[in-house]
């Protein structure tokens, strides 16, 4: 599905009129999120500050030297810096605005990232407001077996599947598809026998973008969702299938992961099913007996290496296919239906504290403080890992049931006696703060390390400590009783963790994994859920 497509812009009033140099409350809406943030309306483009709105499109991105790496949700990656004039992406170079760093913060030009992603640009001065939008390419028609196919291609992934359905009088049906916006394109000539009589399209809604097809049809007819296929480029092709009332046929037509983190895993089927499909267990792995092969191939964008899902494939073919799925633990499965076929939903055995619990998680150093840093380039900052960490552990104890309370969520300089207060203060059940060793000589030591002080403390250090062993798998330095500040002076059970050593080299490219630093903070999280009594025996599943 590779395509050339030309990224609009569309300026709706004088945009040199209304610049500032001084940020302006604007909303930006990104396919189907509203973000209220700070733009600058300079004088070429707005530019918006890096944060979470980036997620919205499944942007990732790192500060690396004087610019950002970025990486596209097609596993793309690539750099762009305050003095980038092109950026080069899928071979090819295009032209851009350079970035901006104002004291800690970056600042994306918007109409150059629309342009890079192949989104339409709808750039509103006068009501401050700017909107990304995925651009509809093409429509195709085709007879299947099951009876007719209808294929929409947009210039991006779309964050939602459509939503599909059927109207009367006159019969037709449609489908709305979140994030999406029109432009000018021919639609296809209906082929001789089709039960379609005429297609429109139009744009239902700007606010949110919702992009509608409709089809009107000789007879009454029944619409589902088939899947979609992902070009090289990022581009997506969603297929719908038309067919009769009166059609009972089962078929299956994409699985798709579409979650997986280190607790859970959604599986989407889409098709018709007379029954849910049976599920196998046979210790770490699932096989799902299906009831036919799939129409489109598995789709695996969510998977990630610190998901619960290690592997899934398709195997065998009619009715004797089946999904097989490799999981990191073991995890139970069940079935939720679906107004467009069921979702297979995989989890593992839930944290139940016996109580609330409020836990302090403190990410190490931070601002003008940056800890340890690797040897080889581009560098790891301490400072940043441990807040990346500090949140993935935030969202895992959140999932369990704690409540959480982070010391820093940004790269802010925070002393030692105001990290202390905060636990303190806030009459916490736990601290924990993250750290990342560094040896004088670089790559002469590696491994794990736990430290406390108190002897309340000794046994959360000796939870975590071996949780950490057996995920992460790294030499065991022991558990060590120090006066470290943070540990010293706050009241509840207190520890520092040091998961490895961020100058050795073996350990720098592991911290480089983002599979690995989910590791860490699920080791933590079972060491403090164990440590309160909360962590349940996983048993045995049974078919």
């Amino acid at each position: 599905m590779r395509m050339a497509i030309l990224a609009l812009c569309l300026f709706v009033s004088a945009f040199g009129h209304t610049q500032s140099e001084a940020p302006v409350p604007t909303r930006l809406l990104v396919l189907d999120k509203t973000f209220n943030l700070p733009i600058l309306w300079l004088p070429d483009e707005p530019y918006a500050p890096v944060g979470d709105w980036l997620t919205a499109l499944k942007i990732r991105w790192v500060a690396q030297g004087s610019g950002l790496a970025l990486k596209l949700p097609y596993q793309t990656a690539f750099l762009w810096t305050t003095t980038s004039a092109k950026v080069i992406v899928n071979g090819r170079e295009m032209e851009v605005a350079p970035l901006l760093r104002r004291g800690e913060d970056w600042w994306l030009p918007l109409v150059s990232l629309a342009r890079l992603l192949r989104l339409l640009a709808v750039v509103n001065p006068e009501k401050r407001m700017v909107k990304l939008a995925a651009l509809l390419q093409s429509v195709a028609v085709k007879q299947v077996a099951l009876g007719w196919q209808v294929s929409l291609t947009f210039s991006y992934r779309l964050p939602t599947p459509p939503k599909v359905g059927t109207l009367r009088e006159p019969d037709r049906v449609y489908a709305d598809f979140v994030g999406a916006a029109l432009q000018d394109i021919t639609l296809p000539s209906l082929p001789d026998g089709s039960p379609l009589s005429k297609m429109r399209l139009g744009q239902f809604s700007n606010e949110p973008l919702i992009l509608r097809f409709v089809a009107e049809t000789t007879s009454p007819l029944q619409i589902s969702v088939v899947g979609s296929e992902i070009g090289d480029e990022g581009d997506e092709r969603w297929h719908l299938l038309l067919f009769s009332s009166e059609q009972r046929e089962q078929w299956l037509g994409q699985i798709r992961l579409q979650e997986n983190i280190s607790t859970r895993a959604i599986f989407r089927f889409w098709g018709r099913f007379e029954e849910k499909p049976t599920v196998r267990y046979e210790g770490t792995t699932l096989s799902i007996l299906l009831p036919s092969a799939p129409l489109l191939p598995l789709d695996n964008a969510s998977f990630t290496d610190e998901g619960l899902v290690r592997e899934a494939r398709v195997e065998g073919q009619g009715t004797a296919a089946r999904l097989v799925v490799t999981l990191l633990k073991p995890a139970q499965a069940h079935w939720e239906k679906r107004e467009q076929g069921v979702e297979l939903v995989i989890e593992t055995p839930f944290v139940r504290p016996r109580r609330v619990r409020l836990i302090v998680v403190d990410a190490g150093h931070g601002g003008k403080d940056p800890g340890a840093m690797s040897p080889s380039q581009p560098s790891l900052l301490e400072k940043h890992l441990t807040l990346d960490i500090a949140f993935r552990l935030k969202r895992l104890l959140e999932q369990g049931g704690y409540q959480v309370l982070l010391t820093r969520t940004d790269d802010t300089y925070l002393p030692l006696p105001d990290r202390v207060a905060i636990a303190n203060n806030a009459g916490a059940d736990a601290f924990v703060s993250i750290h990342l060793n560094a040896f004088p000589q670089p790559g002469g030591q590696w491994g794990t390390e736990v430290y406390y002080w108190t002897l309340q403390s000794l046994p959360l250090a000796e939870s975590i400590y071996r949780h950490l062993l057996t995920l992460l798998g790294r030499k065991g330095n022991g558990i060590r009783q120090r006066q470290l500040y943070v540990i010293r002076h706050t009241f509840m059970p207190s520890v520092l963790v040091e998961p490895c050593y961020l100058n050795h080299p073996e350990e720098e490219a592991l911290l480089r994994q983002e599979w690995f630093r989910e590791r860490i903070a699920l080791a933590i999280f079972w060491g403090i859920a164990e440590f309160f009594g909360d962590l349940p025996t996983l048993q045995k599943q049974g078919e």
